[in-house]
């Protein structure tokens, strides 16, 4: 029973050592600290952990424009096309806020041009509401939009 207890007490340690390092990648993300996501990163943290508010750190990291974070987080195997609760996924947040070479990268890695949110935008929509010509050049480039003018 003691052996038990012991193991019991080693899974739950883990447990919250596990948690504190997400939290912890979440806040280096947020702050634009790449040298630190990446240690965090090799220690165990989750490259797909959400903030309390579900939005994973992909995200976080594309919505700040912070290129190098991004490219760290995809190098670690990050969901490209990982999205928040409304369904925004990190091109759509870079392409709103006018990253430009967040989005040329998140497009050079494979992230999906197309994919929509819980509203039905894409990144082309958000980049054009937003009036980021450059942008909504790149996106209309890598095919963006081309499933919808099919569908006509």
């Amino acid at each position: 029973m003691r052996n038990l207890f012991i193991i019991l007490i080693m899974i739950l340690t883990a447990q919250a050592a596990a948690a504190d390092l997400n939290t912890q990648l979440i806040a280096a993300v947020m702050q634009g600290k790449v040298d630190q996501a990446r240690d965090l990163i090799v220690q165990g943290g989750d490259v797909n952990a959400k903030n309390p508010a579900g939005r994973p750190v992909i995200v976080l990291a594309a919505a700040n424009g912070n290129t190098r974070t991004v490219q760290s987080l995809i190098s670690s195997g990050a969901d490209i096309n990982a999205v928040d609760g409304q369904g925004n996924s990190a091109l759509m947040e870079a392409a709103a806020f006018g990253h430009e070479d967040v989005v040329n990268l998140l497009i050079a890695s494979g992230a999906d041009v197309n994919l929509s949110n819980a509203g039905g935008e894409a990144a082309l929509k958000k980049a054009n509401r937003a009036g980021h010509a450059k942008i909504e050049e790149l996106l209309t480039n890598a095919g963006a939009g081309a499933a919808a003018e099919e569908a006509k």
